[in-house]
């Protein structure tokens, strides 16, 4: 499968319906070695650029780019929108992509069938980095070895807003820290993307130090006043009381927000 664009730029376009990437994100796209860590803040596109990012990168065969990407979110409602997105952009760009689910109380489908294809591996962290520690969450133990060997090479991690994983987060960077010392078949890096992320949360006894590149960031060019995400960044914010009464059971709470 290969690319019928010439530019990010233009891929992005088509996939968003006519949505023009941030600079940042065009960066992601490009970046030689990919960064370890990407501060943007909410609201700014990190799906995007992680998916959309992943995929025209291995579509234009960039070197170092793994053939799967396993984007691990800290919630379900965050697996589902970003699985409805990610079947968006596909769909604009008329590829055969599949999209896999891995979360509580959803049949996982056999993504693990054709480990030679391009594939979007979507799910909360207890399915995924079980699975990365060969103790699949849902699954027999006589697959944890398959998920195990799928999920440590050729795969892209990306973990999106790991400030709301806990152990996650450090369980996420000794793994990346292993994979890096004992080696893989095919490229497996990890990027980290969050507003409030900070290198000592990644300080973990084998992946110390090991940063390929510097975090990235958004710069002057990213808040251009001409560009959409200054006026996202910018808008006002308009709070007006609710006309409640706070209560310890908070049920007044409850059926004013519900409502």
């Amino acid at each position: 499968m290969t690319s019928s664009f010439n530019e990010f730029f233009e891929f992005f376009r088509t996939a968003t319906g006519g949505c023009e990437p941030y600079p940042y994100q065009q960066r992601f796209a490009e970046a030689d070695p990919l960064p370890h860590l990407l501060r943007a803040p909410t609201g700014a596109g990190k799906t995007a650029t992680a998916i959309l990012g992943w995929l025209w990168r291995w579509l234009s065969k960039k070197p170092d780019t793994p053939r799967r990407l396993v984007y691990c979110l800290p919630m379900r409602v965050l697996v589902e929108q970003s699985e409805r997105a990610a079947k968006e952009w596909i769909k604009s760009l008329r590829l055969d992509v599949p999209i896999h689910i891995l979360m509580g109380g959803i049949d996982t489908e056999q993504w693990f069938l054709h480990p030679e294809k391009p594939a979007v591996l979507i799910g909360t962290q207890d399915m995924l980095l079980s699975r990365a520690l060969n103790r699949g969450y849902a699954a027999s133990r006589f697959h944890w070895p398959i998920d195990f060997g799928l999920l440590n090479n050729d795969c892209l991690w990306v973990f999106d807003e790991p400030q709301l994983m806990g152990n996650g987060v450090s369980t996420s960077a000794q793994l990346a820290g292993l994979r890096q010392a004992l080696g893989t078949f095919g490229p497996c890096p990890s990027v980290w993307m969050s507003a409030t992320l900070e290198p000592d949360w990644l300080e973990t006894i084998d992946f110390r130090g090991k940063f390929s590149a510097a975090p990235l960031e958004l710069d002057a060019a990213d808040y251009d006043p001409t560009l959409p995400l200054y006026k996202r960044m910018t808008a006002i914010k308009t709070l007006t009381p609710l006309g409640i009464t706070a209560t310890k059971d908070g049920k007044e709470a409850a059926s004013a927000l519900v409502k």
